[in-house]
């Protein structure tokens, strides 16, 4: 009975062993068939479109406590996509600022210095609750000059 089990487990392991062999190799079953055609969409090109910059004013106990002024470029696929986009970056300009004034000091009193990265992702959730997907694929911060009021 012993015998019998040594056996059926070596082949198991012959078998399995043949197996990851032909599929590295791309043998038998496994062997990838080219037709020659490329299925590949013409890609479109990324247009940026440049933003008027936004102020941000940070209040401190009823006064002005800091001024941040926020440059940045919207990204976008298709010409369709920029045409749509320049009609509405007022609307785009708005929520941004909106969003910022509650969210700047919110991220200040956690972190020392504001943080690109976060203001990227937060500006790109705003971008998608407004326009939704596809408009926008990345808001770009180029700058970020935070002035202290004295």
């Amino acid at each position: 009975m012993k015998k019998l089990v040594v056996i059926v487990l070596a082949i198991v392991i012959l078998v399995g062993g043949a197996v990851a062999a032909m599929k590295w190799l791309a043998l038998g079953p496994f062997e990838v068939v080219e037709t020659g055609e490329e299925e590949t969409e013409p890609k479109e090109e990324a247009i940026l479109i440049d933003m008027e910059p936004l102020v941000v004013q940070v209040f401190l106990e009823g006064q002005i406590a800091a001024t941040i002024q926020f440059q940045m470029k919207l990204e976008t696929t298709g010409q369709v996509n920029a045409s749509f986009l320049t009609g509405r970056l007022a609307q785009v300009s708005d929520a941004f600022v909106q969003d910022l004034h509650g969210f700047v000091p919110r991220l200040l009193r956690k972190k020392e210095r504001l943080d690109a990265i976060i203001l990227k992702d937060r500006l790109n959730v705003i971008s998608e609750r407004l326009l939704g997907k596809g408009y926008i694929n990345d808001v770009l911060v180029q700058s970020v000059v935070e002035t202290p009021v004295r």
